[in-house]
């Protein structure tokens, strides 16, 4: 009886986190980033320093890779200025198929970078399709206001098609700017909770002051 109480136990409790989606954050340390490098190689230039491994039970495997690359364009940022990238591909048949995927470049006094813990995968709305965030920063001189972007990648219901939308908030740096916001068309006709879930986390970042 008692072994029977335990594996209902476990079975429910597998149950509800395989529902809820297995989201993973890799890191070039861990022994499963090395694993999905050898298994299926890199798909974008440049080098991943994180890899989230999304699994749903209706939605398969994704992996999202977050890239680094020597920029290709002139910079005076930084000595060593990068570009990034980020790609989502779905597991299929021993590889990769690609869904859609991001670059921003570093040239002459913008550096972009990626803000790693604001970058996620989450059902906000819970209609079984998980929404895909990217945050990243636009670093420059400071002369101008700087832009903080949060990019949501979308799928309808019973579709892998990726839809992009994205908010911006641009950070002063000058006492006669002001912190405003910019959503695009295809932002302001997302879900209210998804929609949310963006604008918190540019809420959070405003709040820690952390550009």
């Amino acid at each position: 009886m008692k072994n029977s109480i335990v594996l209902f136990l476990f079975f429910i409790i597998s149950f509800n986190t395989f529902s809820q989606g297995v989201n993973q954050r890799v890191n070039p340390k861990d022994q499963r980033y090395k694993d999905i490098i050898k298994e299926l190689g890199n798909p974008l230039d440049g080098n991943p320093i994180m890899i989230i491994n999304y699994m749903g039970d209706k939605t398969g495997s994704y992996l999202w890779f977050f890239n680094q690359r020597k920029a290709i364009k002139p910079s005076y940022l930084s000595d060593k200025p990068t570009d990034i990238l980020s790609g989502i591909y779905i597991e299929d048949h021993g590889g990769m198929v690609e869904k859609i995927t991001f670059k921003d470049y570093a040239e002459g006094l913008a550096q972009p970078e990626f803000l790693l813990d604001y970058c996620f995968v989450k059902d906000s709305d819970k209609d079984g399709s998980p929404e895909f965030y990217l945050t990243y920063f636009m670093n420059s001189d400071g002369l101008d206001a700087k832009p903080l972007k949060v990019i949501i990648y979308t799928m309808k219901p019973n579709s892998y098609t990726f839809y992009k939308s994205k908010i911006t908030a641009y950070i002063p740096y000058q006492e006669e700017d002001k912190y405003y916001t910019e959503e695009d068309t295809n932002f302001k006709q997302l879900p209210t909770l998804i929609r949310k879930q963006a604008q918190d986390i540019l809420t959070k970042i405003k709040q820690k002051d952390i550009l």
